[in-house]
C-alpha cells in the first residue's frame, strides 16, 4: 500500500508538518477519498482523474483517517497513526478502502448507500506523547478541534480525531476519559502511569461521497426463481430425511453457494397457519449459503418431530425461503433515513442486542416495514437501535421473522443461583452471618422505596441490613435489579411462587406478577433472566429475616434509555395507585465498579447527591455521562419517577457508604456500595 521510495528528512520533522494544502488541491484529497471508497465498495479499479492529487499526492503525514456519515449518523470509520512517515496518497488510500471494508463495527458498504453518505477527510500530523503525570494531562490537551487523543495501555489502544471533543462540548478531562472508553479501559485510566498518551493535530475536509445521485438501474436479484425453487427442494428433502432417520445432504451441487448475510427458512405444517420461521443472520463476516440451508433444515426437522410431524407427513409441509444480502444502513429507530429501501427488493432488519426483527412485504410502504421490524424486535432503546436493509430473494411475498430470547415460566420454587459465592451455601454458616450483620437496633419506620447494595453479604451486606432495620416492611416488597446476565427476556418478573434459600423460603406472588406484566408494557414473565441473577437474591437472607411475612416480587432490568425509564414508571404507577396496600420498593444496586478506591468515592459522591436532589433525571444524565459503572441506575431511575408521579418523593436520607476496600483492604480497584431511604 505504501510507497517505497526512500524519505531522506528526519521521521519526526515530517510528520510534524501540517500539510500544506491549496483549495484546488483539497478538493482533488476529498475527489480521491470518494473515488477509492467508491471503487472498493463495487470492487472496481478506482480512477482518479489526477493521481498526484493537483500536487499534494507526495506531502507526509502522520496519518490519515476517512469518516462516512448517513444523515450525522456514522457509517464507518478508518484510518490510523502511522509510526513512520507516510505519503498523503497512501495514507489516503488506505483509510478510504478500509473505512468501506473492514471497519468491523459495521457491515461493508452497499452500493445502494453511495448518493446517500457524507465524507469527511482527516489529515493527521504534529503527534506527541503527553509527558506529565496524573491531572498534570488535562493541561497537556487543548480541545476545541486542535488536539486528537491516542491512548495505550498493553495491547489496548484507542483514537478519537481532534473534532470528537467538538461535536460533543467536552472539555479537556472528558476528551481523556472518553478515549479510554474508546479503548475499553476504565474512564480515569488516563491518569494511570501505565496509559501512554499522545496528542495530535489535523486537518478536516468534508464533502459527499456521490456529489451527484447515479443514473437509476433496473433491481435484479442475484438469486433466480430456478435457483430459489431447487433450494427450497433441497430443505425439504433434507427435512423429510432427517425425520426418517437417515442422513440429510450437506452439498446441493448446480447451483450457487456464495457468502450471504441471512437465511430464513419459513415452514407450516399440515393443515394449521402456524409457522416456524427458522432464521440465520449475521451482517459481518456472513454466512455460507448451502451449509446454512442445511443447518436451519436439520432444525425445522426437530421443530416438526417435537410436535408429532413424521416422515410421512412431509408432502403436506409448505416451505418458503428468504435469503437476505447486500446490507445498508439507515440510521437509527429514533432517526432513520430510508432512501434507498424499495420494499419490492429488500427487506428491513432492525437489531438490538441479542433481539432482531426482520420484515419482507412486498405490499408494505417504507415506514410500515420498520414500524412492523421494531416491534419484532421489541426495541427499548430505539436511540442506540440502528436500522438495516437488506437484499432481499424470497419465494413468498411476505416474511417476518422475531429473533431474541423466550419468555420461559419455569418451576415453581426457584432454587438458589449464587450460594457459597455470593453468601455461604451452609444453612448455619448463612444464618450467622445474618446475626452478624444484623447487630443493633433502630425503629422502623414506613418508607416509600430504598437503596441497597448486593455485592457478597461479606462485602455489601452490612450497609444492606443497615436499611433494611430501619423500615417496617410492608407484606409486599418488590426489588427492582439490574440484570447482570446475558439470558432470557431484557425485562424480566420472576414467575416463581417460592424463593428456595440455604435453610429457608421466602414466599413471591405470582399473582402480582402476572399483574404487573399486563400494566407495564415490554415486562415478561421469565425464569431464564432470574436463574443466576444474584441482584434480588442477595437480599433474601436479610428479608427473610426481618419480615418472614413478607412476599417479594424480583424484577431484573436490562437495558433502557430515559425515555424507557420513563415509560415503565408511568406504567408502574398507574398499576400502584389502582392497588390496595403500597408495596416497597427497593432498588438493589452496587454504585461504582472498579477504579481505585478515591476515584470511586468521586464518581460516587456525585450518583448519590443527583439521588438526593430527587430528580430522575438527573440520575440518570450524571450516571451516564460520567460513566458511572451503577449497575442498577434504571432500576433506581424507574422507582424514583414512579414515586415521583405518585406525589410520594419528597426526602431522601443517606444509611452508609463504603467500598469494598474498606474489606478486602485492596484499594487499586474496587466497588461502592450505598444505602438510601427515600420518603
Amino acid at each position: 500500500m505504501f510507497s517505497s521510495e526512500p524519505i531522506e528528512q528526519p521521521v519526526q520533522e515530517l510528520r510534524s508538518q501540517r500539510p500544506e494544502l491549496t483549495d484546488e488541491q483539497k478538493r482533488h484529497v476529498l475527489s480521491a477519498a470518494a473515488e477509492y471508497v467508491r471503487s472498493a465498495t463495487v470492487a472496481q479499479p478506482a480512477e482518479l482523474p489526477d493521481p498526484s492529487l493537483g500536487g499534494a499526492a507526495d506531502q507526509i503525514l502522520a496519518g490519515a483517517f476517512v469518516s462516512l456519515k448517513r444523515r450525522g449518523h456514522l457509517r464507518s470509520c478508518c484510518g490510523g497513526l502511522i509510526d513512520r512517515p507516510i505519503r498523503l496518497i497512501d495514507a489516503l488510500r488506505d483509510a478510504s478502502q478500509r473505512t468501506a471494508l473492514e471497519d468491523v463495527r459495521f457491515p461493508s458498504l452497499s452500493p445502494t448507500e453511495l448518493e446517500h453518505l457524507d465524507v469527511e477527510v482527516w489529515l493527521l500530523f504534529n503527534p506527541q506523547p503527553i509527558q506529565g503525570q496524573g491531572e498534570e494531562r488535562v493541561e497537556a490537551v487543548t480541545v476545541g478541534g486542535k488536539h486528537g487523543l491516542l491512548v495505550t495501555r498493553g495491547d489496548t489502544r484507542g483514537i478519537l480525531l481532534p473534532g470528537v471533543a467538538v461535536e460533543h462540548n467536552w472539555d479537556s478531562r472528558q476528551f481523556l476519559e472518553q478515549v479510554c472508553v474508546k479503548a475499553g479501559l476504565h474512564p480515569t485510566l488516563w491518569k494511570d502511569q501505565g496509559t501512554a498518551l499522545s496528542t495530535f493535530e489535523g486537518e478536516a475536509l468534508r464533502g459527499r461521497v456521490l456529489p451527484t445521485p447515479p443514473a437509476r438501474k433496473p433491481v435484479t436479484g442475484f438469486f433466480q426463481p430456478d435457483e430459489l425453487a431447487a433450494y427450497v427442494q433441497f430443505c425439504r428433502s433434507n427435512i423429510a430425511l432427517a425425520l426418517s432417520g437417515a442422513t440429510p445432504n450437506y452439498y446441493l451441487p448446480g447451483v450457487s453457494d456464495v457468502n450471504v448475510s441471512g437465511v430464513v427458512l419459513q415452514v407450516r405444517r399440515p393443515a394449521s397457519s402456524h409457522e416456524s420461521n427458522l432464521c440465520q443472520v449475521s451482517l459481518r463476516p456472513g454466512l455460507p449459503l448451502q451449509s446454512t440451508l442445511f443447518a436451519l433444515a436439520r432444525a425445522a426437522a426437530q421443530t416438526l418431530y417435537s410436535q408429532g410431524i413424521g416422515a410421512a407427513e412431509i408432502d403436506g409441509i409448505e416451505a418458503e425461503l428468504l435469503i437476505l444480502y447486500d446490507p445498508a444502513m439507515h440510521g437509527t429507530v429514533a432517526d432513520p433515513d430510508l432512501a434507498g429501501i424499495e420494499p419490492a427488493h429488500r427487506a428491513v432488519l432492525v437489531m438490538e442486542k441479542s433481539r432482531t426483527g426482520i420484515l419482507f412485504d412486498v405490499e408494505c410502504n417504507v415506514e410500515e416495514l420498520v414500524s412492523q421490524a421494531v416491534k419484532q424486535a421489541s426495541v427499548s432503546n430505539p436511540a442506540a437501535t440502528p436500522v438495516f436493509s437488506l437484499k432481499a430473494d424470497a419465494t413468498a411475498t411476505r416474511i417476518a421473522v422475531a429473533i431474541g430470547p423466550k419468555a420461559v415460566r419455569g418451576p415453581a420454587v426457584r432454587p438458589p443461583g449464587v450460594a457459597g459465592s455470593f453468601y455461604p451455601a451452609d444453612p448455619e454458616a448463612l444464618n450467622s452471618l445474618v446475626d452478624d450483620l444484623l447487630v443493633g437496633g433502630e425503629t422502623p419506620q414506613a418508607c416509600a422505596a430504598a437503596l441497597l447494595p448486593h455485592a457478597g453479604l461479606h462485602y455489601s451486606g452490612r450497609i444492606a441490613a443497615a436499611v433494611l432495620r430501619r423500615i417496617k416492611i410492608p407484606e409486599t416488597v418488590i426489588v427492582l435489579g439490574p440484570k447482570h446476565t446475558s439470558v432470557g427476556v431484557e425485562w424480566a418478573v420472576a414467575p416463581h411462587q417460592t424463593w428456595s434459600m440455604p435453610g429457608f423460603t421466602v414466599e413471591s406472588d405470582a399473582k402480582l406478577a402476572r399483574q404487573l406484566t399486563q400494566a407495564i408494557t415490554g415486562l415478561q414473565l421469565d425464569s431464564i433472566a432470574h436463574q443466576r441473577e444474584h441482584a434480588i437474591e442477595v437480599e433474601l437472607p436479610l428479608l427473610a429475616r426481618l419480615a418472614p411475612h413478607a412476599c417479594v416480587v424480583g424484577i431484573a432490568l436490562g437495558a433502557a434509555d430515559l425515555a424507557g425509564c420513563r415509560r415503565f414508571a408511568r406504567e408502574l404507577a398507574g398499576f400502584l395507585r389502582e392497588r390496595q396496600g403500597r408495596p416497597l420498593l427497593l432498588i438493589s444496586s452496587d454504585m461504582n465498579h472498579f477504579a481505585t478506591d478515591a476515584e470511586n468515592r468521586r464518581l460516587d459522591e456525585m450518583a448519590l447527591a443527583a439521588l438526593e436532589r430527587l430528580d430522575p433525571e438527573e440520575v440518570y444524565e450524571t450516571v451516564t455521562g460520567n460513566h458511572i459503572s451503577m449497575c442498577g441506575v434504571v432500576p433506581a431511575v424507574i422507582v424514583l419517577e414512579t414515586l415521583r408521579l405518585m406525589g410520594c418523593l419528597h426526602s431522601a436520607e443517606r444509611v452508609g457508604y463504603a467500598t469494598s476496600a474498606d474489606v478486602s483492604g485492596d484499594t487499586t480497584r474496587v466497588v461502592g456500595y450505598a444505602g438510601m431511604l427515600f420518603q
